[in-house]
Parts: C-alpha cells; sequence; structure tokens
C-alpha cells in the first residue's frame, strides 16, 4: 500500500512475511519498497557550499553514491537464535564478505528512536585507509550505503544518540548525515592539505567536532594536542595539549556538552620522528580526567592507579548524572586464571564524578569487564566480560555481555555466547552498546574466528524489569 509522507510524496510498503522471504534471498531493496518506516528517497540536489552560520542556515543535501535514483537497501540479516540465558533474540545484522564494524561503543552511533545505526566497513581493517559507510535499519532489518569511501576504516563522529553523524572524504570535506532522512551535506571543507581532520567527538548542539592532532615541533614539542572545529564559524583551534593522551577517547558530554572526558595514558610519549615511546619508569596505569568544553580547568578523576587498577580504556558519560563509568583492570595470573584486582576484588566496573575522592564500585566479583557502555537514560550498563581466564580447556573462550542497573546494583547475562572473543584486532571486540530506546544490544562478532559483522540482541520483555 501507499504511505502518505509529510511533503506530498508516497513510499510502497510490503507485508512482513514479503521482507522475511527477501531477507533470506538476499539482494536489494530500493527505498520504495522499504518495510516499516517510510523512508522517501528523493533527488539527490547540489551540496551546500559553504558560508555564515551553519546552525542557522539549512544546506541543501549533498549526492549520495547512487545519486539521481533512489537509496537502494540491501538484504544481508539472519535471525539467528533465541539466547539461552536470557530469550533475546540474537540478529545478524550484516553478512557481507568484508569487515563491517559498529564503530564504538562509548558514544552509541543511533538515532533517537532506537531504529537505525551506523556501519563502517572495509576489507582490511589494519591497513585500510578507507572505508565505507552504511546504515541499518533494525525495523526492517535492512542495510543502505550512504558512502563508499570515508576516511579511515571507521572514521565517524557525532553526539551520542543524536542520529547526526559526521564523516571526512577524501578530498578533505566534512560531511553531515541525518539517520531519519538519509539527507547528506557538506559542512566543512579543509583547505589546508597538512591540517589534521578531527573526527573523535560532536557537542550536542552540533556545533563542534574534537579530535586529536601531533605537534611535533615548537615549545614543549613532541605533544599531543586537542583540535576543535567550530562549525559555525568554520575555524579550526588547538584547545589543550598535554603530552601523554595518545588514544584519549576524547567525549563531549552527550546532553549538556560542556565536559570534555579525557583518557590519560600515563607513561606513553610522542618522540620527534612521530613514533610513541612507553616509559615505565613513569609510573604505569591508565588514568582519566575532564576538561571544560573550551579545553580549561582540567579536573583528574579517581580513576586509575592510586584509585584503582589502571584504566582499561572504556569509558564514558553516564547520562546528565554527573558520573563517568569506566572498567579496571584486573590480575591475570596466566592465560587460564584471571581474576579481580586485590585493589577492588567485589569488581572492576565504577562510576565517579569530578571531585569524588574515590570512585563506586558495581558488585559483581564473577565478571572481568572490559568495554562498558551506559544507557541513554544513565541507569543501565551493557559490557563484555571474561569469566576464569582467556582460555578455556585450553581454547579462546568467548566472552559473555552482561547488562546491570547502575541504580539498583542488579545485572544479569544478556547473551551467554555472543561468538565474539575480543583477542584479536579491534574489529574482532564487541564493543556493545544500547540503542537509545533500550531496545536492542548492538555489537560485534566473528562466529568461529570467521570475518567480524555486526549483530543484534534484541532484548527480551521483562529483561530490564528483573534488574529493577
Amino acid at each position: 500500500m501507499k504511505v502518505p509522507l509529510n511533503d506530498g510524496r508516497s513510499v510502497s510498503r510490503v507485508g512482513v512475511s514479503s521482507r522475511r522471504r527477501f531477507i533470506q534471498s538476499g539482494g536489494l531493496l530500493a527505498a520504495a519498497t522499504l518495510t516499516g518506516t517510510a523512508v522517501p528517497a528523493g533527488p539527490a540536489v547540489a551540496p551546500w557550499q559553504g558560508g555564515g552560520n551553519a546552525s542557522a542556515e539549512q544546506p541543501a543535501a549533498a549526492p549520495l553514491p547512487n545519486a539521481g535514483g533512489p537509496i537502494l537497501w540491501g538484504a544481508e540479516a539472519a535471525e539467528w537464535r533465541d539466547d539461552p540465558a536470557s530469550g533475546a533474540r540474537i540478529i545478524q545484522l550484516t553478512s557481507a564478505a568484508a569487515i563491517s564494524n559498529n564503530v564504538y561503543g562509548e558514544q552509541p552511533y543511533c538515532s533517537p528512536d532506537g531504529k537505525r545505526l551506523v556501519i563502517a566497513r572495509c576489507q582490511d581493517f589494519c591497513f585500510d585507509l578507507e572505508g565505507s559507510l552504511l546504515v541499518h535499519d533494525l525495523s526492517t532489518l535492512h542495510t543502505a550505503l550512504i558512502a563508499r569511501r570515508m576516511v579511515g576504516v571507521r572514521g565517524v563522529c557525532n553526539a551520542a544518540w543524536s542520529g547526526i553523524v559526521y564523516y571526512w572524504t577524501p578530498q578533505r570535506r566534512l560531511m553531515r548525515l541525518s539517520l531519519a532522512s538519509l539527507a547528506v551535506e557538506e559542512v566543512y571543507r579543509e583547505e589546508d592539505p597538512q591540517a589534521p581532520l578531527p573526527n573523535a567527538s560532536v557537542s550536542p548542539d552540533q556545533r563542534y567536532v574534537i579530535g586529536l592532532a601531533r605537534r611535533l615541533r615548537g615549545p614543549a614539542a613532541p605533544t599531543f594536542q586537542i583540535v576543535r572545529l567550530d562549525l559555525a564559524r568554520k575555524r579550526r583551534s588547538v584547545i589543550f595539549e598535554h603530552r601523554e593522551i595518545s588514544n584519549p577517547h576524547l567525549q563531549f558530554h552527550p546532553v549538556h556538552g560542556k565536559q570534555i572526558l579525557v583518557q590519560h595514558d600515563r607513561g606513553t610519549f610522542l618522540l620527534p620522528d612521530n613514533s610513541l615511546e612507553y616509559r615505565r619508569n613513569v609510573g604505569p596505569g591508565t588514568r582519566l580526567f575532564v576538561l571544560d568544553a573550551d579545553g580549561g580547568n582540567q579536573r583528574e578523576l579517581a580513576a586509575g592507579p592510586p584509585h584503582t587498577a589502571s584504566c582499561t580504556g572504556h569509558e564514558c558519560f553516564v547520562s546528565d548524572t554527573g558520573n563517568v563509568a569506566f572498567s579496571a583492570m584486573w590480575t591475570a595470573i596466566d592465560d587460564h586464571h584471571w581474576t579481580q584486582d586485590p585493589a577492588h576484588p567485589q569488581g572492576n566496573l565504577f562510576t565517579v564524578a569530578p571531585g569524588d575522592p574515590a570512585p563506586t564500585v558495581f558488585p559483581a566479583p564473577q565478571y572481568l569487564f572490559n568495554h562498558i557502555s551506559v544507557s541513554r537514560c544513565g541507569r543501565y550498563f551493557v559490557a563484555d566480560a571474561a569469566q576464569g581466564g582467556l582460555f578455556r580447556d585450553g581454547r579462546l573462550q568467548p566472552v559473555c555481555l552482561v547488562m546491570g542497573n547502575l541504580q539498583t546494583g542488579k545485572h544479569r547475562v544478556l547473551v551467554a555466547e555472543p561468538l565474539c572473543y575480543a583477542g584479536g584486532n579491534q574489529c574482532t571486540h564487541p564493543h556493545p552498546y544500547l540503542t537509545a530506546d533500550n531496545g536492542h544490544v548492538i555489537f560485534n562478532a566473528n562466529p568461529g574466528f570467521s570475518i567480524p559483522q555486526v549483530f543484534a540482541a534484541r532484548i527480551p520483555q521483562g529483561f530490564l524489569e528483573s534488574l529493577t
């Protein structure tokens, strides 16, 4: 049947049974036969030419890869099984003979309604300099190609759950994608071929983009820099410098944008030849601090030594609570025997706010949490967790996905065997996160050590209630 749209156009909708048959057969599906949500294909128009205030103007959409025709949706998904631990339906969202990735879990790359998410795709996660950008619709289990070429194998950034995603083209154009309309627009063009292209995080008002750069010459060089791109004024500036933020995991506060979370990689220094050197005598241990949005007012968090074991390097803001959630390292006796660090035997997942003398532990001694993400509401977390050790019976064992309620302290296994091992390249790590509606957990997996793909676990009815 025809479904009217706000602008007078219409698209066709087919039944669920038709969708399932199409998913099983594979192939391409045009926007004209989308199921579940009405998405106008719409003709592509000329890209925005710049000038003025980006937030005040309404730039036109730039051409999509299939300009001149409807957006094409591919059917790659397959519903695998119901998890024995929770009943969650496990769905493989991608299946191409290429590495597909959910980008990362700390700043979820999905729409505010929980229906759409971003997928990055490449052939070689280690050595490719470019990748493709896809959008998946959970209500139809279809995937659309947005950009055939973008800088980096997962070179996208956003404000968490905003539904607005940014990426750089090889021509050094910063593009903005709306997950709701799939419209793409150019918001900035970098004319300096030597300038850094910031792509770490975006402020929730969509004005600023931040990223990491390196300065090899000048006073106190070599050092790392946080670069901020002002999309309203079309200006880029350095707002902070530090010698030990080689992998800072920069994150704007997703609610108000007044703070930036920074990972402090103590003992890792930049050398004049642009290489990195780890100096053990400096004192091992990754820590965290926050800055104001302008790069000032640095405040240390009670995260990492001496408060906890070294941070794992996985952390995020907890909605508008003022807290940051993070995981800390555990003790590895050998490959078969891992235990909680003696400094915190009750668990290794914590919350902390600036000014707190010590972090608050989430009690779960049986789980060694690694990659963590917190829900948009700030109530729940999801994390991949090891139990016992890296190996079991002489074989690398998969991790499980655990959800918990930060307010009640209750936790449960959502996915007992997500078929991800987290023992190889970044693209094999699960990096789980919750969609904005708390309806799905999105994660990466490589079943049987196959090509990594993106999966979803549909949270079953009553699961969240069991955590209250």
